[in-house]
């Protein structure tokens, strides 16, 4: 999987880790995401995104997980945080892979914190928000960083049925 900052297929995870009832809609002129569960948010439309014909359904998704994470209704900001999983992994390299100009730290971590993620079906909120710490050189001589970020994790009928109970 590549480790862009918003690649349409992790885009489009997102909004389904979201809502899994979300819906693209191609028309004529038009993409339309539309998205049940962020309209009952914030009790208005539900539509999440739109992107001109000519740029694809790629760009409709980008534009959607754009308009989700930028959203600033307290509700959605809360039902992200809700899902929202932290993880946090220990590395140890050895020293001469750090040398290697082949090796690249955060694509390696990216890919470890993903498969970590995965095994919860979560999807990266933010790659931006990606950190990584340096930590003292283990005993055995590999260098040792921690590295982490946050995933959404899908949300399921029940949760949602229990949320829109609570709105209203």
């Amino acid at each position: 999987m590549e480790n862009t900052l918003s690649s349409p297929c992790e885009a489009e995870r997102l909004i389904r880790c979201f809502d899994p009832r979300c819906s693209m809609v191609e028309g004529d002129a038009e993409h339309v995401v539309i998205s049940p569960r962020f309209g009952r948010l914030r009790r208005q439309h539900p539509l999440l995104a739109t992107a001109p014909h000519a740029l694809g359904v790629d760009a409709a998704w980008a534009a959607a997980r754009h308009n989700l994470l930028t959203c600033r209704d307290r509700s959605v900001q809360l039902a992200l945080s809700t899902y929202e999983y932290r993880v946090r992994i220990e590395l140890s390299v050895p020293f001469d892979s750090l040398r290697d100009p082949a090796f690249d730290l955060h694509r390696h971590g990216h890919a470890l914190l993903d498969r970590r993620g995965d095994e919860k079906s979560g999807v990266t909120l933010r790659r931006e928000s990606f950190w990584i710490r340096s930590l003292p050189p283990d005993p055995a001589g590999f260098a040792r960083f921690e590295v982490g970020n946050s995933f959404l994790l899908p949300i399921t009928d029940e949760a949602m049925l229990t949320e829109a109970k609570h709105m209203w």
